[in-house]
């Protein structure tokens, strides 16, 4: 499947009830997927099936996921999403 392919997607699957979640899954999804790693895109679906409220927490600095490789991914979107507002 092309990035594109996934791009859209995954697009549909960004869509969620808290616009912090959605500002940071859509920028990452439309600024830095595609220049990302391999690996690092690989890790997006498992972001994406992780509940709201589980994002939002993460997303504002409240908590971090206890997943170590999810909770370095989680710091790297928000670095590059931050970087680039």
């Amino acid at each position: 499947m092309s990035l594109a392919d996934l791009k859209r997607r995954y697009r549909w699957q960004c869509r969620r009830g808290a616009s912090e979640v959605e500002v940071v899954l859509y920028g990452y999804l439309d600024h830095h997927f595609e220049q990302d790693s391999e690996a690092n895109r690989a890790l997006f679906p498992k972001l994406l099936e992780c509940a709201d409220v589980d994002m939002l927490e993460w997303f504002t600095a409240r908590s971090e996921p206890q997943d170590p490789e999810l909770r370095a991914y989680v710091r790297h979107i928000l670095g590059l999403v931050s970087a680039s507002s």
